[in-house]
């Protein structure tokens, strides 16, 4: 064969060979691309996206006395999860920037720091805190489309489309206790006392007063209990109610003055039992009451109290422990107001998990909401057995549930739980409130 033809074969063979190599490459680089891409499901590496989130709080104000402990539950979540990651169902990392302001318990004030959240920061949500601000909010955040998770859980928001909290409201939380009432003492008479100027301790008044009626109790008297009241004015209001000789006083303020209540009784020899609502009584009363409280004062809970948790097999107190830890905080700390502070947060993280990215980048608020919602005929709240039942939102009402525990100050000197009581069903307390 010609010298001539035997290069040319040869030519064609390498440029055939070299195609070939080529091909090879680029076919196993796209085979490499592909098996690489990102599961729907799983997190999606390198993405991340931020949210602004305001933080409402009363430390200097007449509540902070329960305040400051929320605050920093509520300040321990959004770093523990902020360290630990929030993902949305389609694996995307979400950051948290929260912007926390102090109000001081002046419904002026959170109302220029709420537009301040709005305007300024473009929130999406809220960690907030008093009744008459909430209240006062609660149009305006549903026309803004901001979901606000409030440690007021007045009834009044239960049924605000954008207004949520993980517990029952103070009025289906009363009902309960007044049964809890009804079932320890039959034909009780029961006294009133409570902040008449403050709109959480009115808030669950009209459902009290409808529920004992229904349970047979007997009502002596409606007393104004301020909430910065001196050891003499609550001896004072205390001494006033006394002369209707009732077996039971209802105090429907913070811890501060309800401890003050129950030494009064002691001091004017007046029997009986001083149930509080959940801001009015806490670990912190065997301190503060001393013997004075032994035998004579409990009070409502929708959450379990740390110092209960383990042995009712909660196991979400490891959550908040390890939080607290995290934000250099110590064990002492968490008490249950900072539970009540942890479980907001973590409650918006739930919702947050609950939204794709997309939705949660363009709908905001609203996503939230559609998420919180889900919960209505789908997979509840759950918050490792810290709650005293799960926790759901319909469209139609936000009343989370109807359980609460009952703590008690026993004549031992130490702190019992009881329950969980659920409110009766002859009184709708949610319409008895918002009616009256």
């Amino acid at each position: 064969m010609d010298s001539k033809v035997l290069a040319g074969i040869a030519v064609i063979v390498i440029i055939v060979l070299a195609a070939g190599f080529f091909m090879m490459q680029g076919g196993e680089e796209a085979a490499t691309e592909t098996a690489t891409e990102t599961p729907a499901e799983a997190p999606a590496e390198g993405k991340e996206i931020t949210i602004n989130v305001g933080l409402l709080v009363d430390e200097t104000g007449p509540t902070s006395d329960v305040g400051k402990g929320y605050a920093m539950g509520a300040e321990a979540a959004f770093k523990y999860f902020n360290d630990k990651g929030i993902y949305t169902k389609d694996g995307v990392r979400v950051k948290i920037e929260y912007i926390k302001r102090d109000y001081a318990y002046k419904p002026d004030q959170a109302e220029a720091f709420y537009k301040e959240f709005r305007d300024k920061y473009g929130v999406i949500a809220i960690i907030g805190w008093g009744t008459a601000d909430t209240e006062k909010l609660a149009d305006t955040v549903a026309r803004d489309k901001i979901v606000y998770i409030s440690a007021s859980y007045s009834a009044k928001l239960t049924i605000k489309p954008y207004n949520f909290f993980p517990a029952p409201d103070y009025s289906t939380q009363a009902c309960a206790g007044v049964a809890w009432v009804a079932e320890q003492m039959p034909d009780a008479k029961l006294a009133l006392l409570y902040d008449h100027k403050v709109a959480y301790s009115r808030s669950p008044i009209p459902a009290i007063k409808a529920v004992a009626e229904a349970l047979g109790l007997q009502l002596a008297g409606d007393y104004d209990l301020s909430l910065r009241a001196t050891e003499a004015t609550a001896e004072r209001v205390v001494s006033d109610a006394s002369t209707e000789n009732p077996d039971v006083l209802w105090c429907g303020n913070t811890i501060s003055s309800c401890s003050l209540a129950v030494k009064a009784m002691a001091k004017v020899g007046l029997d009986g039992m001083l149930l509080a609502n959940v801001w009015g009584f806490d670990e912190r009363v065997v301190e503060l009451v001393g013997d004075a409280g032994k035998g004579r004062m409990a009070g409502i809970s929708p959450f379990v109290y740390p110092m209960f948790a383990e042995e009712m097999g909660a196991k979400g107190i490891e959550t908040v422990k390890e939080a607290a830890r995290t934000a250099g905080f110590s064990e002492n700390d968490v008490n249950l107001r900072f539970v009540q502070g942890f479980l907001n947060v973590w409650l918006l993280v739930q919702a947050i998990e609950r939204t794709d990215s997309t939705s949660l980048q363009e709908k905001g608020g609203e996503a939230l909401k559609a998420a919180l919602e889900s919960s209505c005929n789908g997979e509840p709240f759950r918050f490792g057995g810290l709650t005293a039942d799960d926790v759901r939102f319909c469209p139609d009402s936000h009343l989370a549930h109807k359980k609460v525990y009952v703590v008690v100050f026993s004549s031992a000197g130490s702190l019992e739980i009881e329950g969980p009581y659920e409110a009766p069903g002859q009184v709708d307390c949610v319409k008895a409130t918002i009616q009256g």
